[in-house]
């Protein structure tokens, strides 16, 4: 059953943000995702929508998101405390 990881954050410079992922793209593309969206919804704020074919791929691609987040921190990009991560299994698909 497919899993998502939903992960809410706050970033002052969301190009920034956007720049830090897009370098890390070989990395991101590699962690069996079936796609890893970062959306921007206004006044700094986004989310980034990651949906996996099971929860062992998405727990194995943890430490790449860690280290992604860590990255966009260090850069001054996303404010250190405002990841909030959620998952949950697909119930239903339309």
């Amino acid at each position: 059953m497919a899993v998502y990881r939903i992960t809410r954050f706050a970033a002052p410079d969301m190009n920034k943000a956007a720049e830090i992922a897009e370098n890390m793209r070989d990395v991101l593309e590699d962690i069996g995702a079936d796609f890893i969206d970062m959306v921007s919804y206004g006044n700094g704020k986004g989310v980034v929508l990651a949906k996996y074919p099971d929860q062992t791929t998405m727990d194995a691609a943890s430490e790449a998101a860690k280290q992604a987040f860590g990255k966009m921190i260090e850069a001054g990009a996303v404010e250190d405390g405002s990841i909030h991560p959620h998952a949950g299994e697909v119930i239903k698909s339309f």
